[in-house]
């Protein structure tokens, strides 16, 4: 199973354009997931599989999912797609590893500092131009979501991500003196389950996420 895992892993790496996702399209994976066995995507990532019925229940963002397998129909439906594709490589190339309560930064991931740039105008900076001066919605939006509040900061929130992957979205408030400035941490078990250039990816599906919340809550 582990050869197989690892096959899967390599034969992706030349086709793909390690600053986006979206550079790879949704049928490459959905295609490695009809081929993947389900026990054993079940076993290494902890996620249930009901094989009578061939659907996994995955949490994603706060909501619980049924993914088909081998057709990857999503119950209910997940529109963003970034947010599938992030669901897919998931399962697909995975290990789970329990939070430990320690996070990290982008940059103390493998080869961080190479892919930072992309990161932080991706993520941060947009992180920071959306609820910078904005921190009651940036509030409200985030406990809406049943993320967990710390007590860091001005404002700052652990946001589940999938089954024991936590994002930190950390925002200061400016002043006269300084402009806001904002922050994002991963849990340090990102490094079992992601690849570094994945986590612009995941940052930027969190802040879909809040601003479809904001959306339909106006």
């Amino acid at each position: 199973m582990e050869d197989e895992t690892r096959k899967i892993k390599e034969e992706k790496k030349p086709e793909y354009n390690r600053h986006s996702l979206q550079d790879q399209p949704i049928e490459f994976y959905t295609e490695k997931f009809r081929g993947a066995d389900p026990e054993e995507i079940a076993a290494r990532t902890h996620t249930p599989y009901d094989a009578e019925e061939r659907a996994f229940t995955l949490r994603f963002l706060g909501r619980d999912y049924r993914i088909s397998w081998p057709g990857f129909k999503i119950t209910p439906q997940l529109a963003d797609n970034s947010g599938r594709v992030l669901i897919l490589r998931y399962l697909l190339f995975a290990e789970y590893e329990a939070f430990n309560n320690h996070f990290i930064s982008f940059r103390d991931m493998p080869s961080g500092d190479l892919y930072f740039g992309p990161f932080q105008g991706r993520c941060i900076f947009r992180f920071n131009r959306k609820y910078g001066n904005r921190r009651d919605v940036f509030e409200k939006v985030l406990e809406g979501m049943g993320a967990a509040k710390v007590d860091y900061a001005d404002a700052c929130y652990d946001v589940a991500l999938l089954p024991e992957l936590y994002i930190r979205f950390i925002l200061w408030e400016g002043d006269d003196e300084f402009p806001a400035s904002s922050q994002i941490l991963f849990s340090e078990n990102f490094k079992k389950a992601f690849e570094t250039y994945d986590l612009a990816e995941a940052g930027g599906v969190c802040l879909n996420a809040f601003g479809a919340w904001e959306a339909s809550h106006a």
